[in-house]
């Protein structure tokens, strides 16, 4: 989807560093409806600890579509450090960085897309009610579980989501949280305005965003209707038809863990390239299954509710229904340390050819 450039991408670090000392000087006011004494800092010390965290992964994926295909190698991970004082102290550090590095084992070409992307790189300041990030940290706005009508991190072609730039500040008051920012996500500059509340059994959340292409809001809830949880989310966007969201839920039957949801959301466009995206009708599904012996299935499905893939610029390609499948099998080879994947998926999205995957992998935490 192309994205509109405005004269607010010209505004100079003075105006920045301004809108930076706006947040925090409403941080410290949210500190001060806290009581006497809340923006008291506990006394410096030189001792720090780190903790580090991640993952790794060896995968061989196939891809066919039509006549067309390809075999590709990647290597990933996650890297995630945290420094805190150590003794207790208003502040910490986090950094976490997702490599992934695709390797062509096919012949057919270079595959694109190396690149070890630092999705949080940010340093928190904390005080009795409030909170501030200042950096790249990650900012979910949505409610739902299967689809994303809206949101400012968008995972990226790796399955990657890299976090916004700038301020937030997290305001815990008696009646809810208060959360005002200004980040940067993609090319535009948002301010944001946000309330969550929580409620017997429930939580309700709203948001405002004042973006350089118009104004953003929305509303989302979940909580327990007996042992079910429900769950949904309504946005409206200026220069968007309608409005978008879903409604879902999920539960247990048995020891199956099930997951459906229903609803407008952005999508891949047919024949689109890297992160071009469309919105579309959608209803998806998820069952997940935990074997006792270390064995774990997961099948998820979702569902074009219009015939016709979404297409750039908002229009249907094709008369066929679009819809993608999948079954993802994974086994802990050593509990909490290494496991195998397998998954297999089919995607159709007319007018292009059917498209079939199948991976294999090795994966370790530590």
């Amino acid at each position: 989807m192309s994205r509109r450039l405005s004269w607010r991408r010209r505004w100079g670090l003075g105006r920045l560093v301004l809108r930076l000392i706006l947040v925090t000087g409403l941080a410290l006011w949210g500190d001060l409806l806290a009581g006497p004494g809340a923006v008291a800092l506990a006394a410096p010390d030189h001792g720090v600890e780190a903790a580090v965290a991640g993952e790794a992964s060896v995968t061989v994926a196939h891809q066919a579509h039509g006549a067309v295909s390809e075999t590709v190698g990647v290597f990933a991970g996650r890297l995630a450090l945290q420094l805190n004082p150590a003794v207790a102290a208003p502040w910490w550090v986090a950094l976490t960085v997702e490599p992934w590095f695709p390797v062509d084992l096919s012949g057919t070409g270079v595959v694109a897309g190396s690149v070890a992307l630092v999705t949080e790189a940010y340093a928190g300041l904390r005080f009795p009610a409030v909170d501030v990030y200042v950096g790249r940290f990650q900012l979910p706005l949505e409610t739902a579980r299967l689809t994303m009508p809206f949101t400012l991190t968008p995972h990226d072609q790796a399955g990657r989501r890299p976090g916004v730039d700038g301020a937030r500040t997290d305001v815990y008051l008696p009646t809810g949280r208060l959360q005002l920012g200004v980040v940067r996500a993609g090319e535009e500059w948002t301010r944001l305005l946000g309330w969550r509340q929580q409620l017997v059994g429930w939580e309700a959340t709203g948001y405002v965003l004042w973006r350089e292409d118009g104004l953003a809001a929305g509303v989302g809830a979940s909580g327990l209707i007996g042992s079910t949880v429900v769950y949904g989310e309504l946005w409206s966007l200026k220069g968007a038809p309608g409005l978008r969201g879903s409604v879902g839920a999920t539960g247990y039957v048995g020891d199956f863990l099930w997951t459906a949801e229903v609803g407008r959301a952005s999508v891949t466009a047919a024949g689109g390239a890297g992160d071009e995206t469309t919105e579309a009708s959608v209803a998806a599904a998820q069952l997940a299954y935990a074997f006792p012996s270390g064995w774990a299935v997961i099948a998820d499905a979702l569902v074009f509710l219009d015939k016709g893939a979404p297409a750039g610029g908002g229009g249907l390609a094709g008369n066929e229904r679009a819809y993608e499948v999948g079954v993802a099998l994974s086994y802990g080879l050593l509990p909490g340390q290494a496991e195998v994947e397998l998954s297999l998926r089919r995607q159709v999205r007319p007018p292009q050819p059917a498209g079939l995957g199948l991976a294999g992998g090795l994966r370790w935490f530590f």
